[in-house]
């Protein structure tokens, strides 16, 4: 009977280094295939004809904000940012606008100067959704500008525009 040798050579390393990136890579290979937040919304929404705001995310901007109840045709449950700030115009800045779950509406937002300025516009945000930061689509210098933040409400089945809500804001630009 031989004692145990054990094996000093490089094959052990090799085994256990291909088994750690095997692992590593299948790891990561599911992450990927499992898709983010905004891709349970496409999938969620996929029946109906609409393009799903990019930033948008499901479920309330915090726990405590959730409203559930149902909200009456035509009209909208939401929370909005009435001071959005934005580092600077190429940075996300506090959009913070939250769909609730009790609505029966897809909602689009504008952020309209008082000149009349359109500087952000969103894609369809859903019940029970919400946007917490993004991108302003026109460049601004630093500064604080008065506006509104005008919400359109669409008809799920149509499509077709209900009307709008207008709530006024301060956006603030800061370098």
């Amino acid at each position: 009977m031989r004692a145990g040798q054990k094996n000093t050579g490089p094959t052990p390393l090799l085994v256990s280094v291909g088994a750690i990136a095997l692992f590593g890579l299948i790891g990561v290979l599911l992450v990927w295939l499992s898709g983010g937040p905004a891709d349970d919304l496409e999938e969620k929404w996929s029946g109906y004809d609409i393009m799903i705001d990019q930033n948008c995310r499901p479920g309330p901007l915090d726990k405590k904000s959730a409203r559930e109840d149902t909200a009456e045709y035509g009209s909208l449950h939401y929370l909005l940012n009435e001071a959005p700030f934005f580092p600077d115009c190429d940075t996300e800045g506090t959009v913070c606008f939250q769909s609730d779950k009790g609505n029966q509406h897809f909602v689009r937002i504008f952020y309209i100067l008082d000149d009349g300025d359109e500087v952000y516009r969103s894609d369809m945000i859903p019940p029970d959704s919400h946007i917490q930061k993004a991108k302003l689509q026109k460049s601004l210098a630093d500064g604080v500008y008065p506006g509104v933040c005008r919400i359109e409400l669409f008809d799920m089945n149509t499509l077709e525009s209900l009307g709008t809500l207008e709530e006024a804001i301060i956006i603030t630009v800061q370098r």
